[in-house]
């Protein structure tokens, strides 16, 4: 490759596609290409001569490595800053500018098609054998009605499990405890802050209680066969003349949040 002369050096990078700019350490700008010209718009005259309105333009000079650029025109623009020191003039910082506005734009599309389609499977994402918050809440919803008609009991437990060892282990281990201590008719799934969930059909609260002892003993005894340590908290409710699905997993969900705050037990029922 021929060495190239310093008017050709500037020359490619003005007409480079990529916005640059030299900016000294008082902050005064020393040059810009003709993308960077192009990107603050058409009030940009000379390398050095900018005649945008310094609070606009000082977005672009401070230390964000990612900005969000309204452009004179008004439209807004996410900007990648690239800050590079440069070797033979010291103190001056050449700064490159990537326009992230499509890659963000289609990031945001992704995580919300994501989130979608989460809040409408049926089963949990980490393990498809466990149902998603949506589908307790569908096979509830005629369970709830049985309960309101016949005046028979439901109970629901939701629980959280923390372990010493490995997330996925611990998650494992607490499965297969709950699917050996629950019956066929009884449902077991996942709501969205992990948490697992019981649906205990024919179940009373105080049932529900005594299943809650029968977990607990069965997770002590887990821990001393295993250097590992789970610990576990409980909430409980049982369904109530006027609940919907909703209301039912939502206080179980209440009662789980404030044993996991309480200091005097590991359970709480509502």
């Amino acid at each position: 490759m021929h060495d190239i002369s310093l008017k050709q050096a500037l020359q490619l990078l003005d007409i480079s596609p990529q916005p640059m700019l030299l900016l000294e350490e008082s902050g005064t700008v020393r040059g810009f290409n003709g993308a960077f010209r192009a990107l603050v718009g058409e009030t940009a005259g000379d390398a050095g001569d900018l005649s945008l309105d310094p609070g606009l333009l000082q977005p672009l000079l401070g230390t964000s490595t990612v900005v969000n650029w309204i452009m004179p025109g008004g439209d807004e623009r996410w900007l990648a800053i690239e800050i590079l020191e440069v070797p033979d003039l010291p103190g001056t910082q050449a700064r490159f500018y990537t326009d992230i506005t499509e890659k963000l734009r289609l990031r945001h599309e992704r995580d919300a098609l994501e989130e979608e389609l989460e809040e409408q499977t049926l089963h949990d994402r980490d393990n498809p054998g466990l149902l998603s918050r949506r589908g307790l809440l569908i096979s509830l919803a005629p369970l709830v009605a049985r309960c309101r008609r016949y005046n028979s009991p439901l109970s629901i437990i939701a629980l959280t499990a923390h372990g010493t060892a490995d997330s996925h282990e611990t998650l494992a281990d607490i499965t297969s405890l709950l699917r050996d201590q629950t019956r066929w008719a009884d449902l077991l799934g996942r709501n969205s802050d992990a948490a697992f969930i019981l649906v205990l059909q024919e179940t009373t609260r105080d049932a529900a209680l005594e299943m809650v002892e029968k977990l607990a003993t069965h997770i002590d005894r887990m821990n001393e066969n295993s250097t590992a340590t789970i610990t576990a908290c409980y909430g409980i409710t049982e369904c109530q003349k006027h609940d919907d699905a909703e209301a039912l997993l939502e206080r179980a969900e209440q009662a789980l949040a404030e044993a996991a705050t309480n200091e005097t037990g590991r359970a709480i029922a509502l």
